[in-house]
C-alpha cells in the first residue's frame, strides 16, 4: 500500500480533499459503513480527481492518465488472445512476449504485469501497476502451468466480455488510488483491522454500483494502438467515474 505523503501539498491542500479525507477517517471502523457514506466517499474521489470527465479523457495531474495506458494494454493482450481463438502462445507473440511458453503461469503474468504498466515513475503509475497486478492474478488465481493459465483466460473470456474485465480493472485503479492516499496513515492512526474493514466495504461497494453499469462498448475488431483504442479506453474510464461521481 501506498501513502498519502507523496501527494503534493497543492493537492492535498484543496478543499475536496480535506472533504475526502473526512469521510474516509470517519468510516474507519469495523462496523458496517451507510451505503450513502460509501457513495459519499467515492464520488469525493471523483471530485478530487477533477472529475468523471477530466480524469475519464486523462486531463487529471492526479488520475487517469496511466489507467488509460494499462487498460488499453490489458485490452490488447486480452483482444489478442481472443483473436487468436484463446492461444496464449500466439497471444504473447504478438504483443512481443516471446519465449514464455515453458514459463510458469505466475511468470507469464509478471511479465504481463510489467507489458502494460512499464516502471512506476509516479503515483498513478503505481496505482495502475498495483491494479493490473491485481486484475490479473485474479484472472489467472489457482493457474501453474501456462496451459493451466490459457484455460483460466479462455474461461473468463466465454464468461465475460473484454469491456467487463476492462471495468473490473477500472474498479481495481479507483481502489488503489484511494488505498494510496489514506491506507497506510490509517493503519497508523486507525488500526489495520479497521483500516481492512473500510476498505472491504469500498471495494465491494464499487463493484455492487459497476454491476449494474451499462456495458454499450463493443470491443471486437478495435485497433488497440489506434484512436479507436484510446476512444473506448477513455469512454470505459469516464463512464466509470460517472457512476461514483457526487453532482452535489
Amino acid at each position: 500500500m501506498g501513502t498519502s505523503k507523496s501527494y503534493s501539498a497543492s493537492v492535498k491542500g484543496q478543499p475536496q480533499w480535506g472533504e475526502l479525507s473526512s469521510e474516509v477517517t470517519r468510516n474507519c471502523t469495523t462496523a458496517k459503513i451507510p451505503t450513502d457514506n460509501l457513495r459519499n466517499i467515492t464520488g469525493k474521489f471523483v471530485r478530487v480527481v477533477g472529475g468523471s470527465k477530466r480524469a475519464g479523457r486523462g486531463n487529471s495531474r492526479i488520475a487517469g492518465r496511466s489507467g488509460i495506458r494499462n487498460a488499453k494494454n490489458i485490452g490488447r493482450f486480452l483482444g489478442s488472445f481472443s483473436s487468436n481463438g484463446g492461444n496464449l502462445s500466439e497471444a504473447l507473440k504478438a504483443i512481443g512476449l516471446t519465449d514464455l511458453k515453458s514459463k510458469s503461469a505466475e511468470d507469464i503474468i509478471n511479465h504481463l504485469i510489467e507489458y502494460c504498466s512499464g516502471p512506476a515513475s509516479t503515483i498513478d503509475d503505481s496505482a495502475a501497476k498495483e491494479a493490473t497486478r491485481r486484475l490479473l492474478e485474479e484472472l489467472s488465481a489457482g493457474t501453474e502451468t501456462a496451459e493451466d493459465l490459457e484455460t483460466s483466460l479462455k474461461s473468463t473470456l466465454d464468461s465475460e466480455s473484454l469491456e467487463e474485465v476492462i471495468i473490473k480493472y477500472f474498479s481495481y485503479y479507483v481502489l488503489e488510488h484511494l488505498s494510496i492516499m489514506f491506507y497506510e496513515k490509517l493503519v497508523e492512526s486507525k488500526g489495520k483491522t479497521e483500516c481492512s474493514s473500510l476498505f472491504k466495504q469500498i471495494k465491494d461497494f464499487i463493484n455492487s454500483s459497476l454491476a449494474e453499469m451499462n456495458k454499450t462498448n463493443s470491443l471486437d475488431k478495435i485497433d488497440w494502438g489506434g484512436d479507436d483504442g484510446d476512444r473506448v479506453i477513455k469512454n470505459i474510464q469516464e463512464d466509470v467515474l460517472k457512476v461514483f461521481e457526487d453532482e452535489n
